[in-house]
């Protein structure tokens, strides 16, 4: 009798005459992020920030950021800048058991109530997120309802500024170092050609072989030509005597423009690498530059289009009936609780009885 019957009544005598009734509003809302979001050309932002072209954000780390929101005291904090929580959970209508007991809550006892009122929930396998509200007046429970659809729809919107300000940051980054690449290459190849005094060694080099080449060529054709006449003629004739001076300044003229064109064979080979070294770093650099500028340029129309979005799949509905609390499921509930509990113990007083005994 007192330790089954008795609770039962009660707690039945309570839900009968004296609770009060509560409406629930309830929402259901999808977190999603847009096809394709971050996703740029090869070797550029997208591929900085490990994103793949093509791939579909799930957005399930944002539906459980959101989720935790709305239960923490943030959303609370949120909540009373919109609403007066303490009112509506103290209304006239609320019975003195199951209302907020205080008019001026702290943060901490008012979470706690708060907690108790709303619930949310997060499926992984659907990826939708059931919010549910409770309050003594319909209009309030769906009120508190929109409002924390709000906040975290709010709260998504952050998210996407956030993502396309991170890209547009490493973007405009990336851009400032090819700049700065490029103009370190060029300078860099400006004082190669003052340093060595030409605009491009290669062709320098090229001008110069040919210059030579002809050169040898001339010298070959002299040298048979005299050879040709030593065959018949004396050694003290003119025209041997003019060979051999043509063949003396070709010689010359060979050895001048080696010495001023190479500058030695070892040299030449040095100022050609340096010189194709520098080239090539100015040709990478300018590449990088200009794929950094098309990388940052896709980035910046991608951030104008919003990465993450909340998809309101279920309004909140206004409540016609009160669903709450459930008064005959927590009589019967108790009443079962309390009788195996009482059975439980029954047996174990059973059994020290008898092994006293």
């Amino acid at each position: 009798m007192l330790l089954v019957l008795l609770p039962t009544a009660l707690v039945g005598l309570y839900y009968a005459t004296y609770a009060a009734d509560m409406y629930e509003a309830e929402a259901r809302i999808l977190v999603r992020g847009r096809p394709g979001a971050n996703a740029s050309g090869a070797g550029g932002i997208a591929s900085i920030l490990g994103a793949s072209a093509g791939s579909l954000r799930t957005g399930a780390e944002e539906a459980q950021a959101v989720t935790s929101f709305i239960d923490s005291l943030d959303a609370v904090n949120g909540l009373g800048r919109q609403l007066d929580l303490a009112e509506i959970w103290r209304r006239p209508e609320a019975d003195r058991i199951s209302r907020l007991w205080y008019e001026n809550p702290e943060a901490e006892r008012l979470l706690r109530y708060y907690r108790r009122r709303v619930t949310v929930e997060y499926d992984l396998e659907t990826g939708l997120i059931t919010l549910k509200v409770l309050a003594y007046r319909p209009e309030d429970s769906k009120a508190i309802a929109e409002a924390l659809l709000s906040l975290s729809e709010e709260l998504v919107n952050r998210f996407s500024a956030r993502t396309s300000q991170d890209t547009l940051r490493v973007g405009r980054e990336e851009v400032q170092i090819a700049e700065r690449r490029v103009i370190a290459a060029r300078e860099a190849l400006t004082a190669f050609r003052e340093r060595e005094q030409t605009l491009d060694p290669t062709a320098a080099a090229g001008t110069a072989v040919e210059t030579i080449g002809r050169l040898e060529g001339v010298l070959a054709q002299t040298r048979a030509e005299l050879q040709e006449k030593q065959a018949f003629m004396r050694r003290d004739n003119p025209q041997i005597q003019v060979l051999q001076n043509r063949i003396a300044a070709l010689q010359a003229q060979i050895a001048v423009e080696r010495a001023r064109r190479t500058r030695g064979e070892e040299n030449l080979t040095q100022q050609l690498s340096g010189y194709e070294r520098l080239t090539l770093e100015r040709e990478f650099a300018e590449r990088v530059y200009a794929s950094a500028i098309g990388s940052l340029e896709a980035a910046r129309a991608d951030a104008q289009r919003q990465q993450v979005f909340l998809m309101r799949v279920v309004e909140p509905n206004l409540a016609e009936r009160a669903t709450f609390p459930k008064a005959m499921f927590n009589t019967v509930t108790l009443l079962v609780a309390l009788t195996v509990l009482f059975a439980i113990g029954w047996l174990i007083m059973a059994g020290a009885r008898e092994h006293a005994s």
